[in-house]
């Protein structure tokens, strides 16, 4: 997919409300596997928050490394080029600079782990039923849907919960039989069944 970010309005400042729409289309394309390219051509400036509604859901949902592969920006000029890549070779300072949540009490352990997991069980739910329940056992079709449907900003306000979005589906059993003895992956699969 190709987007002119000048079609997006006819503005001089894009506002923050044109990035989400651009990071709205760039979810679709990433989603569907598409890649995509955004021409800066006759963009000189925009407010820092079109920067931030568009960057930040896109690092957040799909990583620098994704995003590198899959995103080209061309016709850039340099005082916005610098802006926009350095998140790219910074994730983890430009990660820790972000408000994350508006649930102060929220842990931020829990809060990451949680984006992490509902993240990657969403991808397995849409791509792969049976890995979903094989690897993060997901096995009720009404969990799998619910799962889908989640937007990256319903998978940030679920992850303030307070609480971890999933629970240990081992026993203490497997926990002592997977630190006594060196397992293959069979094994492991069959501990976290019940067979083991």
């Amino acid at each position: 997919m190709y987007i002119v970010v000048s079609s997006i309005t006819d503005r001089q400042t894009h506002q923050p409300c044109h990035g989400s729409n651009l990071a709205r289309l760039a979810r679709e394309c990433f989603v569907n596997r598409q890649p995509l390219t955004i021409d800066f051509t006759g963009v000189d400036n925009f407010a820092e928050e079109f920067f931030q509604a568009f960057i930040k859901p896109l690092i957040t949902e799909f990583g620098s490394e994704f995003l590198n592969q899959h995103l080209q920006l061309t016709n850039v000029s340099s005082s916005i080029k610098a802006c926009i890549q350095w998140p790219f070779k910074n994730t983890d300072d430009y990660s820790e600079q972000r408000p994350l949540f508006t649930n102060k009490a929220c842990d931020v352990d829990f809060y990451e782990l949680n984006v992490a997991w509902l993240i990657k069980a969403r991808e397995l739910a849409k791509e792969n039923s049976l890995l979903a329940e094989l690897t993060m056992g997901i096995g009720e079709d009404d969990m799998r849907l619910a799962l889908t449907q989640l937007s990256i900003e319903d998978i940030r306000h679920i992850a303030q919960s307070g609480w971890l979005c999933f629970s240990p589906r081992f026993t203490t059993h497997f926990i002592h039989s997977m630190t006594t003895q060196r397992r293959d992956v069979v094994d492991v699969l069959l501990g976290l069944s019940g067979s083991l």
